[in-house]
């Protein structure tokens, strides 16, 4: 919600030093106004800035003027009084701005000054008098839309010009957008400030021309990040085709051999090939989307440069979502198609947003396939009879799966993207009765390949039977079963908790 403010500030020696009061809106907690120590303010002389501060979420623009103020106890040089409005998430037409500022601002000297001389010892005890057109304000105001980041780049650039009414609020419209570049600018036609801010070299100095050619340096940076990011964009479009290719290819091999090797499987055929028809449907669809994309980037300035990236990744997501949905139905006996692999799909690249987009988004891209869906099937077992495994879990004491040594086994964790294919599959599962004294039987910390080794020794006519020589597929549905009882290392898949659910054949 936008808010307009009112704040009066000055330097009153001691005891008080630098206050600044808010006398209209809502206060906020904001930085100091205090530019001792950077800027000298003289006699008959004044400094007008423009500054932005991010804070919870919303953008604070504040217009300030500043003129030379003795304070009530001391003599010494470079005291001022001040004057600010201050604008969240929305912002007046200029001429209203400085027209008020200088208003709210005669009216704090006259009422607070007298013979040059601060006539109070805290902004507190001001007497202010509010603009005639403040009220006006809320009915002139457009949403500040123009920031390309959120972040303070510390930079404060001084601009020697002319700040008479007609000729600020000029300068003022181009420099909002500066606000880009820089966090604070000051403008004054003052000579003695000119020369003192030059000589004091704390920050950029520029005259009316330099002022220009900063405006076109941030427009300039503009046009090359757009076209980076066409060039970005026309490469991912070919990544994409190239992919779709791939993958085309791979699901048309697949549907031959099914139909080779089971002619009884037609209707899992017919609906195979359905879904390659939707796969180059969806390929297609989002590739025109790019196309839609990079049309409008040709035209683009920055508010439609964030706007079409931001719709860019969500339709992305959602072609993603779209593929990885596709799939060819499982066919006795014949493997399945391997789904679209991390590596095949290109990734947009992050180098546009870690620079010209909000802080938010800077990290999404690099992590964005880590947290797919795990697309393992998932089967309910019937109950087997507990009588045949007396024998084998009569012993009392917990114990590790194996005392004698096993040759090494380089295990990698599973995989989010691949399908097991248990030939036959299970249809039942181990009861609970059995599956508890397996569990006090297993200790933590064993590769899953160990703890399928358990499993295969501990039911050899249900399991190691039927699946000795699918050791791997066997342990993808293990862990597809008993995901919380599993957590995968850089390199391994490792056993920290009771198992749920042994998948059996009988």
């Amino acid at each position: 919600m936008s808010s307009v403010n009112l704040i009066a500030f000055g330097t009153f020696g001691n005891p008080n030093g630098f206050t600044q009061t808010f006398f209209a809106g809502t206060p906020v907690e904001i930085k100091t106004l205090d530019i001792r120590g950077a800027v000298l303010i003289y006699p008959n002389s004044k400094l007008y800035s423009l500054r932005k501060e991010y804070k919870d979420g919303s953008y604070i623009i504040t217009y300030t003027i500043y003129t030379y103020a003795k304070e009530p106890t001391s003599a010494r040089e470079g005291s001022f009084i001040g004057s600010s409005i201050m604008f969240t998430d929305e912002i007046a037409e200029e001429n209203i701005t400085v027209s008020c500022l200088n208003e709210f601002h005669s009216n704090l000297i006259s009422r607070n000054v007298q013979n040059d001389t601060l006539t109070v010892n805290h902004s507190e005890n001001f007497s202010i008098g509010k603009p005639a057109d403040f009220d006006k304000i809320n009915f002139n105001l457009r949403k500040i839309d123009i920031f390309d980041s959120v972040q303070s780049t510390n930079r404060q650039l001084m601009v020697y010009c002319e700040t008479n009414p007609s000729a600020l609020q000029i300068i003022l419209k181009k420099a909002v957008d500066l606000l880009n570049v820089y966090d604070t600018i000051y403008f004054t036609e003052s000579s003695d400030i000119a020369k003192f801010v030059h000589q004091k070299n704390i920050f950029q100095f520029v005259q009316k021309d330099g002022f220009e050619n900063e405006i076109k340096k941030l427009n300039d940076e503009r046009k090359r990040k757009i076209q980076e990011t066409v060039t970005e964009f026309e490469n991912e479009k070919i990544k994409w085709e190239n992919s779709r290719k791939q993958n085309g290819e791979d699901f048309k091999s697949k549907i031959e051999r099914n139909k080779e090797l089971q002619l009884s499987n037609g209707r899992k055929i017919e609906e195979s090939e359905k879904n390659l028809e939707k796969l180059n449907e969806v390929y297609y669809a989002f590739s025109h989307k790019i196309d839609e994309f990079l049309n409008q980037l040709k035209t683009a300035d920055s508010l439609m440069l964030n706007n079409i990236t931001q719709s860019y990744k969500a339709d992305k997501n959602t072609f993603l979502e779209n593929v990885r949905n596709l799939g060819i139905p499982e066919l006795d006996s014949v493997s399945q198609p391997r789904s679209v692999r991390e590596h095949e799909i290109p990734v947009y690249s992050s180098s546009y947003y870690s620079n010209f987009g909000r802080k938010e988004a800077e990290t999404e891209q690099s992590n964005i396939f880590k947290t797919a869906t795990i697309i393992l099937s998932v089967f309910l077992f019937a109950a087997v009879s507990g009588l045949a495994w007396f024998q084998f879990f009569k012993e009392p004491e917990k114990q590790i799966v194996y005392n004698e040594p096993e040759p090494e086994v380089k295990t990698e964790p599973v995989s989010e993207f691949t399908i097991s294919a248990l030939n036959p599959k299970p249809n039942a599962e181990v009861e609970p009765l059995i599956l508890n004294e397996m569990n006090r039987k297993l200790t933590t910390d064993l590769k899953i390949d160990s703890v399928t080794g358990f499993v295969f020794k501990a039911n050899p006519q249900s399991v190691e039977k039927y699946y000795k020589y699918q050791k791997k597929d066997y342990s993808k549905q293990l862990f597809e079963n008993n995901k919380e009882s599993f957590k995968i290392s850089e390199i391994d898949t490792i056993y920290i908790g009771d198992l749920k659910f042994i998948p059996i054949f009988k």
